[in-house]
């Protein structure tokens, strides 16, 4: 425990010092210049920038091809399930963090920015879990090099401008309370990756579903790649399912405590779900399985309404899906159709979502422009 409090202190020095370039200028020339250089392909990118992500930095050398390439296929697998826990599992618990969630409260703002912030994190997932797009120079791996400039940004703007003043004092927002610890620091990074590998894998074990072992700890495998990608301190890595499983009972223990943002944060998104659910009246089913997911004591800490007549439904879900996981580990031609409809439901809920624009990864606008003020 002692070890993981110390993560709170430390953040990303590589990506910071990058940051650091932008100190006498306006913050916002870091966040648009990179948008520039990754997005818009601009002659007249930042050099700092274009430099950053021109970099190739190879993979750890204990990242295997191979079991990146099965973790991608075993997400395709579980997709629908992985992809719906995505909404109803990861980011409750992310907003179930006090200390971490004030940096996706001063960023995200979900409450008012719903569909982009939430589109952000699917297409960052599809990116990275696509096969081959961790490999040096390819879509995922130029999307973790994206976020983590982001992430450098975001403390740099936190650290050097003044907007947001470092106090305790409750009543002030936005503010910085030092007593949270560094912004998207070491331990809420790790955290993070958690919730989107082996804490994800719950969702499959709560529903019951029957899958290969080996592949959930490929898809761990893929995670911690990516968790060194974003910055994720290399002495940490790689870590299995079952020190992933030990380490996020830790950081819950330590995190989890209720916050006015996460509640916020929390009643947003499900008001976003229940916007996708196709059929009339059954507009608490997310709530029954954000409960059956993340646990009745979060998802309390999170002001998550109690389910209504919907909750009678897990049951059938748990069924539905336990059967046809048992067909997937049978039948290889239905394993491969499983994986192409999982993509296909992903990408087109992305894709309908974005109207064909694709998400940046963006300082949001309300902070682009507290800091051109």
């Amino acid at each position: 425990m002692d070890d993981l409090r110390a993560l709170r202190d430390v953040t990303d020095p590589v990506a910071d010092a990058l940051a650091e370039e932008f100190i006498d200028r306006p913050v916002a020339e870091l966040f648009h210049g990179a948008l520039n250089a990754r997005y818009a392909a601009t002659d007249d990118a930042d050099p700092v920038i274009a430099a950053w992500l021109a970099e190739r930095p190879a993979l750890p050398e204990w990242a295997s091809q191979e079991r990146l390439e099965r973790g991608a296929q075993f997400f395709a697998e579980y997709g629908v399930h992985l992809g719906l826990g995505l909404f109803l599992s990861s980011l409750p618990l992310a907003y179930a963090s006090h200390d971490g969630v004030q940096v996706l409260a001063l960023t995200a703002r979900l409450e008012t920015d719903a569909n982009r912030r939430v589109l952000e994190s699917a297409q960052f997932v599809l990116d990275v879990t696509t096969p081959g797009s961790l490999d040096p120079g390819a879509l995922g791996y130029q999307t973790c090099r994206m976020v983590r400039l982001m992430h450098a940004g975001v403390r740099h703007l936190i650290h050097h401008h003044g907007r947001i003043p470092r106090t305790s004092d409750a009543t002030v927002w936005p503010r910085w309370d030092p007593a949270w610890g560094e912004p998207i620091n070491q331990q809420h990074m790790l955290g993070a990756m958690l919730s989107f590998s082996s804490s994800l894998l719950h969702v499959l074990d709560k529903l019951n579903v029957v899958y290969d072992p080996q592949g959930a700890e490929d898809y761990c495998h893929l995670w911690n790649v990516v968790g060194s990608l974003l910055g994720v301190d290399p002495t940490l890595l790689p870590l299995d399912r079952a020190d992933m499983d030990a380490l996020e009972l830790q950081i819950r223990e330590l995190n989890e405590f209720p916050s006015e943002q996460g509640r916020a944060m929390t009643a947003a998104l499900l008001k976003l779900v229940r916007q996708f659910q196709p059929i009339p009246g059954f507009d608490g089913f997310p709530v029954a399985l954000m409960r059956l997911y993340i646990g009745d004591a979060t998802a309390d800490l999170l002001g998550v309404p109690k389910p209504n007549w919907t909750r009678h439904l897990v049951g059938f879900w748990k069924d539905a899906s336990r059967l046809m996981s048992v067909h997937q580990m049978r039948d290889k031609g239905v394993q491969r159709m499983v994986a192409w409809f999982s993509r296909r439901v992903l990408t087109g809920f992305v894709d309908a979502e974005r109207h064909g624009d694709r998400p940046s990864f963006t300082i949001p606008d309300h902070l682009g422009g507290m800091v051109n003020r």
